[in-house]
């Protein structure tokens, strides 16, 4: 019987071995030696086409999905077909004041103006960064000279972006030809660009255009730009064609594009920032005193391949208009890509609470966002809604709850089967665990799994023969220390209900209570029933009876008359609980 050729075997000695089999059944070929004949090179380079040809098949067909595509240029160009445009390197963003006396200066004017475009300078790790204004801020003297540059809304606080200015210019061309804009910077902050076309080569006449992101109804005669990366990782200017997406530059015109060119997160944790030039006024320059309100924070880097292959099928799902909860968590992130790391929003209906004609919105912010950036990202957030949303809707935002995942890890060892060490193996799994934890957590909806966790474990060493794991959830509370403090922890699982009287569901670690003659006592939380007990550490006596209530089923524990008088070592006291489910705990709504 003829043997086929295995396509799936498309390893280079497969495929010969599989020629040599096909080979070996045709009668002119039995028991014809191939190693030791020419034929064996021809073999060769059949084997060498046909494992070449496969893999070009393999790859392309890969880089034709979103979700095997391993070519940033692949990736790109799959979420633009998407609508979706990957972030690009974003500027760090501070915040300070700035003022000018000219308070010796006759006949001063009533009002001066800090101009767009101002350099700051700062350093972070020896290394000097520039920071610029990209608005224009007036100051009104005071009466004795001081000039306080305000913001639009009349704010002391001023946000400068790092980055150098840069301005590219096009000139349009014939209609017939195909004019391609590239901006050859890869290093180009695009939620900075400001598009201007003028009517000639040497007018001073623009027409703005806005960026088709920002725009919430788009006609014929809409100005509106496109900026996307190019495979080589510039970027491309389009605009619409005059019947879709509004006006197109038509020939004659010139197009100016200015914008920052970034060095993204390195500039982050600056905290002191000098003006780089004086400025002048009527003729005279002074010294420009600024004072540091909040530190860089917010530059980023590209977007990752892993982040643009999770995001563009969510916002292509919202077709930019808020509906369902992961409408608003979508467009939310796309219009703060830097100031939010991650968001989860629901609806009032399914709030433990129930609310309706309410989005609960529950977000993780960058590292270093301060509380006046929060509250203007919340301001902003509430505006976006009110253009977007499809049905009016109240938005209220929740703080994120982070549960810690408490691991023992048991494993059995044959010392024979490696040359390391048991200190060494206990390294490295800690090295497994703790990398497990930064991929697979510390973001909503992302779930800690037992089984997974364990299987990495295994595979570590084959002198590792088998690992078992237990598991406790643990949240954290920072009481005010001699006063009365309620909260009510909620945890991502059910919580396990207690098989008799002495199994002990939940602890916590140690702090302090005074007793009724004043003297402090080492005490630790437990479990009795539905109710919270504190017991005496070094005698295990009860001292309290009853400080809260558990609800074993909706994983929910409230501590009521909590009065601590200290906390050894800290702040915080954490409580630990045993889950019903060990095996997997995942968060819900606004749970990390």
């Amino acid at each position: 019987m003829v043997t086929t050729i295995q396509s799936t075997a498309l390893d280079f000695n497969n495929i010969k071995n599989n020629l040599k089999t096909y080979l070996k059944q045709q009668s002119e070929f039995t028991d014809y030696d191939f190693e030791a004949s020419g034929l064996s090179n021809i073999l060769d380079v059949l084997a060498y086409n046909t494992h070449i040809n496969a893999l070009v098949a393999n790859m392309s067909l890969n880089e034709s999905f979103l979700g095997t595509a391993q070519l940033r240029s692949s990736v790109s160009s799959i979420a633009s077909g998407l609508g979706y445009i990957p972030f690009s390197k974003t500027s760090a963003k501070a915040v300070i004041t700035c003022s000018v006396n000219l308070s010796d200066t006759i006949n001063r004017p009533s009002t001066i103006s800090l101009p767009r475009f101002t350099k700051f300078t700062t350093t972070v790790d020896d290394e000097t960064y520039n920071f610029q204004t990209l608005d224009e801020f007036i100051a009104t003297d005071d009466g004795s000279g001081i000039y306080q540059f305000l913001s639009s809304t009349g704010n002391t606080n001023l946000e400068i972006s790092e980055g150098t200015a840069v301005t590219k210019t096009f000139l349009v061309g014939e209609t017939s030809e195909t004019d391609v804009y590239i901006i050859p910077d890869a290093n180009m902050n695009i939620t900075t660009a400001d598009v201007q076309v003028f009517s000639t080569s040497t007018t001073s006449v623009s027409k703005s255009y806005g960026n088709i992101s920002d725009a919430t109804s788009i006609t014929a005669d809409s100005n509106i730009y496109i900026l996307k990366e190019t495979p080589n990782g510039f970027y491309q200017l389009s605009f619409g064609t005059n019947n879709t997406l509004g006006n197109q530059p038509v020939a004659g015109n010139r197009i100016t594009i200015d914008y920052l060119s970034t060095k993204g997160a390195l500039a982050n944790r600056a905290t002191s920032f000098a003006a780089a030039a004086q400025l002048s006024v009527d003729g005279t320059s002074y010294p420009i005193t600024t004072i540091t309100v909040a530190q860089s924070s917010g530059g980023k880097d590209k977007e990752t391949l892993e982040s643009i292959r999770r995001n563009a099928p969510f916002q292509y799902a919202t077709q930019n208009r808020m509906v369902t909860a992961e409408d608003y968590s979508s467009l939310i992130k796309r219009t703060f890509p830097t100031s939010i790391t991650s968001i989860n929003a629901w609806g009032g209906e399914e709030n433990p609470d129930p609310k309706f004609g309410t989005v609960f919105a529950a977000i993780k912010y960058a590292d270093d966002t301060t509380d006046a950036q929060i509250t203007s990202i919340q301001t902003q957030i509430i505006s976006l809604v009110a253009d977007l949303a499809i049905v009016s809707f109240n938005v209220e935002f929740v703080d994120t709850l982070n549960t810690f995942v408490e691991n023992q890890i048991f494993y059995q060892l044959n010392p024979n089967l490696t040359p390391l060490s048991v200190q060494a193996l206990n390294v490295k799994i800690k090295a497994v665990v703790s990398q497990y934890y930064k991929d697979n957590t510390g973001d909503f909806d992302l779930s800690f799994r037992r089984s997974s966790l364990l299987t990495l474990i295994d595979a570590i060493s084959p002198a590792i023969l088998s690992s078992r794991m237990d598991v406790k959830m643990q949240q954290r509370v920072t009481p005010v220390i001699n006063a009365v403090n309620t909260f009510t922890l909620s945890l991502p699982s059910s919580i396990k209900e207690p098989l008799g009287t002495e199994e002990q569901i939940i602890t916590s670690s140690f702090f302090n209570i005074k007793v009724p003659s004043g003297i402090e006592r080492l005490v630790k939380m437990r479990n009795s029933a539905n109710k919270i007990q504190l017991f005496d550490v070094n005698t295990g006596t009860i001292l309290v009876d009853n400080i809260g209530s558990i609800d074993y089923s909706a994983g929910i524990i409230r501590l009521v008359s909590f009065k601590p008088s200290s906390i050894p070592g800290g702040t915080e006291i954490k409580v630990s609980v045993t889950p019903a489910n060990k095996s997997a705990i995942t968060p819900i709504r606004n749970n990390i």
